[in-house]
């Protein structure tokens, strides 16, 4: 169980603040049960979630885990098994987000970003699927390593990009 003020990821929705628990008073919502009442950080809004909804939940990770997923990212496989039928693939893509976990979302932007330049190379377009979830899935990155990092989530790029810079330089 969360704490006030813990910060978690809920979902698609991102990082949030527990503001409260307990049992808000609003139609609707089954007065039986408790509620996490979450703030998210990067919109405005309320979300009530039952203290045992099924929506997966988890604690924001940590400085150190975002450093340590940064240091990884050339180990983290881009390798999936994504299947060739659209709506498919639709499915595949939304179960592996709805994982909500960073490494699971590194693989399919690696992945993605393997097969646009693999399509660039011979002139197609990427499948819109494809480019929709990658999307999604760096928008949460970027959104919960920003969050962690003390830093805008549009500067999460170029903070990894420098980051692997600055340790190449230090192998060479």
């Amino acid at each position: 169980m969360f704490c006030v003020n813990d910060y978690v990821i809920y979902g698609s929705e991102g990082v949030c603040r527990v503001e409260s628990i307990g049992r808000p008073e609003i139609s609707g919502l089954d007065m039986a049960k408790d509620y996490y009442t979450l703030s998210p950080v990067y919109r405005s809004g309320k979300i009530y979630t039952p203290v045992d909804s099924t929506i997966r939940m988890r604690s924001v990770i940590t400085k150190n885990q975002v450093e340590q997923i940064i240091d990884d990212i050339d180990e983290i496989s881009s390798e999936l098994d994504v299947p060739k039928d659209a709506k498919l693939a639709t499915n595949f893509y939304r179960e592996l987000v709805r994982t909500y976990e960073c490494r699971n979302l590194i693989t399919l932007i690696k992945y993605v970003f393997e097969k646009q330049r693999a399509f660039a190379a011979v002139k197609r377009n990427m499948p819109a699927v494809d480019m929709k979830f990658f999307k999604i899935a760096e928008e949460m990155i970027a959104n919960e390593f920003g969050f962690v990092l003390g830093i805008d989530p549009k500067e999460v790029k170029t903070y990894i990009a420098s980051k692997r810079e600055r340790r190449d330089a230090v192998k060479a």
